[in-house]
């Protein structure tokens, strides 16, 4: 599990770069939906950087992503699994508000996170990504739930917390996940956070104690 994309297309020295072309550039704009073959996501980021990377290399990067992001969905740890049937218990409603492509939901269905939140919304069903305030409100609506009295929980990405200020939420930022790979980007994602919290499960202890 612990190959790059950039590893797998053989340019593990531009991993910095695939991974921003893939997910933040998002070239082919999966996340609004608007390609679904993941080889055609994998080609377009890959031969934007080197032409010649050859199919094999893309399709090798495509079925190590599948894998990865598979195990994501449902290796959930025990504590965030916890944490939310806590939430659950106490009567709290819950959306899932993801931007995510066709492609990072392929597993969705067998994740244990599944049947434990209320509403799921995803950028490539609704063709709208965070921090576009249609998506928040969209989901606000269908949970049934006023602006100002939700919480938006999340690490930052996507600069998710300034789009779910903009429409009345108050933000709760987290930061276990960030501390190992891009501890850098903490203190300028917490200016747009309401709370600040080591995890979901000491969020979780807060917001119940």
């Amino acid at each position: 599990m612990g190959m790059s994309i950039a590893e797998a297309l053989g340019m593990p020295e531009r991993r910095a770069e695939v991974a921003r072309r893939y997910y933040e550039d998002d070239v082919l704009d999966r996340c609004r939906g608007r390609v679904r073959d993941p080889y055609e996501m994998m080609r377009a980021v890959a031969r934007g950087l080197d032409p010649g990377v050859a199919d094999s290399a893309i399709a090798l990067a495509v079925e190590h992503r599948r894998r990865r992001v598979e195990h994501g969905l449902i290796g959930v740890e025990p504590a965030f699994l916890s944490a939310l049937d806590r939430v659950r218990a106490a009567g709290i409603a819950t959306a899932l508000v993801s931007d995510a492509g066709f492609d990072d939901i392929e597993a969705w269905h067998q994740s244990p996170l599944a049947s434990r939140l209320d509403v799921t919304v995803f950028s490539c069903e609704v063709q709208v990504r965070k921090p576009d305030p249609s998506i928040y409100r969209y989901a606000l609506e269908r949970v049934g739930v006023d602006a100002r009295h939700a919480l938006f929980v999340g690490d930052g990405g996507s600069d998710e917390h300034r789009g779910a200020r903009a429409v009345g939420m108050r933000a709760v930022f987290v930061t276990r996940l960030l501390r190992p790979w891009w501890p850098e980007v903490i203190e300028s994602r917490r200016a747009h956070a309401d709370f600040v919290f080591e995890d979901v499960a000491a969020f979780v202890d807060a917001l119940l104690e």
